[in-house]
């Protein structure tokens, strides 16, 4: 009797009403076999009874999912005799019962569609250690207006949904799909059903490109699709509107500055202009050269809440400047505004709120914005997020989180405070935790959050109130460019491990994860004999948490070397678009 090969599937993942059985019907044309007996919606029925029986052990249903912890053991020794074999044979076979003869058809790719794997992808994934995934993502409000128009029209669900309930509903998915693709270190895409479905040609072709080449197979249709149905706002996620304070508990503002006299005047008057008034605002210089001492002393002489506090000689380094200014400081609440930096005028106001609604919060933070030296727009860092973590819908909406949770899932792998000027610290954990040590230069800050995320909650806005502004002197140019922020964050992750705060095994995927940052990052910095026999030590390091490593350092520094040959030539914009469609979803498209 002929016995297939077992071949490792595709799995696609994502809400219900998000595309995936768009996606799994033009894969399927392209050659990605999912299954030869399928309900209307794509699914494999064999694939669907095993997570209804799953979720249904744990006390739930796809509507009502289960508590982590139950579905965690529900799912420990299910059907722990159903090998992968007893699998596959069973998606490939006809409805008469009969194995698939072709030798395509056993050999071939396929795949498995149902939005519950969003919830049992951990157990798929022991099956099928070496599957890929894909993960399709919508905009919530649409999805929830989808559903409701379904259910309407099916009346298909045992416990029918409301707005508030499916928008929950949604983010449980969503939420379960991110942990379990990012602590299992699956390869994946994660695309959104609006670059699917994009009228810009070359978005869709570029998301649909994508997808065929993660499944290895020849490129499908990938244009013309369109949405079923208009972007739809739901009254789910919008926060009521609510009366903020105009003053309150003392906030002590810090503005440690070094050179940054041509943003002071900007950075100054966002925080005096706060409609949260009860400040009282620090301005430091750490002996700049520039002319940011005579700027610093005209806003002193403007308004009796400013201090001036100058040092004598540079410290050497900035967080030097935190520490100095705590101890200055009588405010109940810390506010380190970065003098290059500026904000909206009721950010303060709000971060003041959260905390005192919240005494275990000991920080509360805004998203940023990236913005250049004229304070003008460049990226949203949920860009960031949805390239680190496959997903950023859980920062498109305000959320209360804990802090050593955080730490230890997200945190671990990416600093998600991307900019102190955004962050509203509680005094008592500041000086509880201590500022950053003075030895650490680029990624102290990332440290002293995680540090002080061990003491309590944190709290977070979504609307982008603070503008992190990039210049040629910011530190995020410095960190990118330089050896020694890679040996901080390794030396932070031993911190970590010393400390017990994030697993072993999640630790060395957030190292392998490092490694490919630096190894994009190695044709940027300096050529000097310092560097590069550091990076010699870094790739010894990084090599045994990233297998290919040094295929993939070299395959970056061949394309950024051709790429700088093209930009000589004048044709830096069609070789980026060209890029971005052979490497979609890597640091070099990044």
């Amino acid at each position: 009797m002929f016995k297939p090969k077992v071949q490792q599937p595709v799995f696609i993942v994502g809400m219900h009403r998000s595309g995936t059985s768009m996606v799994s019907a033009a894969l399927n044309d392209a050659g990605v076999y999912m299954g030869a007996i399928r309900d209307h919606n794509a699914e494999a029925f064999y694939g669907v009874d095993l997570n209804d029986r799953m979720l249904e052990k744990a006390g739930g249903s796809w509507w009502n999912p289960p508590p982590r912890e139950a579905l965690e053991e529900a799912m420990m020794n299910f059907q722990e005799a159903l090998t992968p074999t007893q699998m596959y044979t069973t998606h490939l076979k006809s409805p008469s019962g009969r194995a698939l003869s072709l030798a395509r058809q056993w050999s071939g790719p396929w795949g498995l569609k149902d939005p519950r794997l969003c919830l049992t992808l951990d157990w798929w994934l022991k099956k099928f250690p070496k599957a890929k995934v894909i993960w399709i993502l919508r905009d919530e409000d649409d999805v929830v207006a989808s559903m409701l128009r379904r259910q309407e029209k099916e009346d298909e669900a045992a416990s029918r949904l409301d707005a508030r309930s499916a928008l929950q509903l949604v983010r449980t998915y969503n939420e379960a799909a991110a942990l379990a693709i990012r602590e299992s270190g699956v390869e994946h895409r994660s695309v959104r059903y609006e670059e699917l479905t994009s009228e810009d040609v070359n978005v869709q072709r570029r998301a649909w490109f994508s997808l065929y080449s993660l499944c290895k197979v020849r490129p499908g249709k990938m244009e013309g699709f369109t949405r079923k149905s208009a972007p739809v706002k739901v009254e789910t996620s919008v926060e009521q509107a609510k009366e903020l304070p105009t003053s309150g508990p003392l906030v002590s503002v810090l503005v440690p500055n070094y050179n940054h006299a041509p943003y002071l005047d900007a950075r100054i008057s966002s925080i005096l202009d706060q409609t949260y008034t009860s400040i009282e605002v620090l301005l430091m210089d750490d002996c700049s050269p520039d002319d940011s001492r005579e700027v610093l002393t005209k806003w002193a002489a403007q308004d009796d809440r400013v201090q001036l506090l100058f040092n004598e000689t540079n410290s050497g380094s900035p967080f030097a400047q935190w520490a100095k200014g705590a101890e200055w400081a009588k405010g109940k609440y810390l506010w380190i505004a970065e003098s290059d930096d500026f904000c909206d005028l009721d950010m303060l106001a709000l971060h003041v709120d959260a905390l005192e609604r919240n005494a275990h919060a000991v920080l509360a933070y805004s998203h940023s914005h990236l913005v250049d030296e004229q304070g003008q727009f460049l990226r949203d860092f949920l860009d960031d997020y949805g390239f680190i973590f496959g997903d950023h819908s859980r920062w498109k909406q305000d959320f209360t989180g804990h802090g050593p949770t955080e730490v230890a899932t997200t945190m671990v792998y990416s600093n998600t405070i991307p900019n102190a000027s955004g962050v509203l610290f509680r005094k008592s954990a500041f000086d509880q935790t201590g500022a950053p040590q003075t030895t650490w230069k680029l990624n102290g800050d990332w440290y002293f959050y995680a540090n002080l995320l061990q003491h309590g909650d944190f709290v977070f806005h979504a609307q982008p109130r603070n503008k992190f502004r990039l210049h040629q002197r910011t530190q995020r140019k410095r960190a990118a460019a330089s050896y020694t922020a890679f040996d901080e964050i390794l030396k932070m992750y031993d911190g970590f491990q010393a400390a017990g705060w994030v697993p072993t095994e999640t630790l060395d995927r957030a190292r392998g994860q490092v490694a490919m940052w630096w190894a994009a990052n190695v044709y940027h910095m300096d050529r000097t004999a310092e560097v590069m026999r550091n990076n010699r030590r870094l790739y010894r390091t990084f090599r045994p948490y990233r297998k290919g490593l040094l295929v993939y350092l070299l395959k970056n520094i061949a394309i950024k070397l051709t790429g700088q040959f093209f930009i000589k030539l004048g044709l830096k914009a069609p070789v980026k678009k060209l890029a971005v469609r052979l490497f979609p979803k890597t640091f070099f498209a990044h």
